[in-house]
């Protein structure tokens, strides 16, 4: 029951970030106004079509994996062609949102209404799972975001009411440390969503009702500083619901309730952005996730409008 109660209770967040989110963001100075992205799909349940799709990761092998508010994980090449697909499974009460590749090429998917961590081969084969509802050490609430470190340790943000957390496992799924916190303090979170790891070794956590990145020591949890402040300027976000980084370093993040892709560089510096509220290619309705591959190419999870935009950023 407390389940279902946070779920409907994420319902109305999501409801009224929706709202909130679907006016158009000014442009930002340092906004690219002419980049032509390569689109994947279209709205529906068949192969190649998405239904809101919610996170997406790059695989070393160069394939990707989305997975979208069916419940659905696809896979595909780097270009967008379609392999395969799989469901996690039940999804009565609710689907995944948020995947990670790990160090063994294993794809670790967060069944965010079952409170645990599905772990699945490149081919959708079911290998293994952790986590179960709670707030205990080693429990979890909604888990939303994971990423995987250096060292092939497995990072997790969940939620639930007053209750936020951000918890650190090992490749096998035995829970290392958890840092849990809930306000606006350092290392505090409201809705922790995106995680990713920095060039320098370092958490970053979507930190989405907080409308920040958060920086954390992967090895302690100690805060270590911010990226972003609450706005719409360049440079601050709004409801940033994912980040990714890239190769070289620069750091990606993707905001719901702005309709754009921010780009900023190793140490946390606004470097451009680009993206606004709108249904043509290049232009976003609610963006949930992004990933970015070896040649830093930008993949989006272009939720509202059910596609992935591929973009090569300037």
């Amino acid at each position: 029951m407390k389940l279902v109660r946070a779920w409907r209770l994420s319902v109305c967040i999501f409801t009224a970030l929706f709202l909130a989110g679907c006016k158009p963001a000014p442009k930002p100075q340092s906004q690219i106004k002419s980049i032509v992205p390569q689109v994947w799909g279209a709205r529906g349940s068949q192969s190649s079509q998405f239904f809101e799709p919610r996170a997406m990761a790059i695989a070393p092998d160069d394939f990707a994996y989305v997975v979208d508010s069916t419940g659905r994980i696809q896979k595909f090449t780097r270009d967008g062609k379609f392999i395969l697909f799989w469901r996690p499974p039940t999804i009565e009460n609710g689907r995944p949102e948020g995947l990670a590749i790990l160090k063994d090429g294993n794809i670790a998917v967060t069944d965010t209404h079952y409170s645990r961590v599905l772990v699945y081969s490149p081919d959708g084969k079911l290998l293994r799972k952790f986590g179960s509802y709670g707030k205990k050490p080693g429990q979890l609430l909604l888990v939303t975001g994971i990423c995987v470190d250096s060292d092939g340790n497995i990072y997790t943000a969940d939620y639930g009411g007053d209750f936020d957390r951000v918890s650190k496992w090992s490749a096998a799924g035995v829970l290392l440390a958890a840092w849990p916190g809930h306000g606006e303090a350092p290392r505090q979170f409201r809705r922790p969503c995106g995680l990713a790891i920095s060039k320098k070794g370092d958490l970053l956590v979507a930190d989405i009702g907080n409308h920040r990145v958060q920086i954390l020591d992967r090895k302690t949890g100690k805060f270590k500083g911010t990226i972003g402040t609450r706005g719409r300027a360049a440079g601050q976000l709004t409801y940033p619901y994912g980040v990714a980084v890239a190769p070289n370093g620069n750091i990606y993040t993707v905001e719901y309730g702005t309709h754009r892709v921010q780009k900023w560089s190793s140490d946390g510096k606004f470097l451009k952005s680009f993206g606004q509220a709108g249904r043509a290619p290049g232009q976003f309705a609610n963006p949930w996730g992004l990933a970015v591959d070896k040649d830093e190419n930008v993949y989006v999870c272009d939720t509202q409008n059910h596609r992935i935009q591929k973009f090569r950023v300037p």
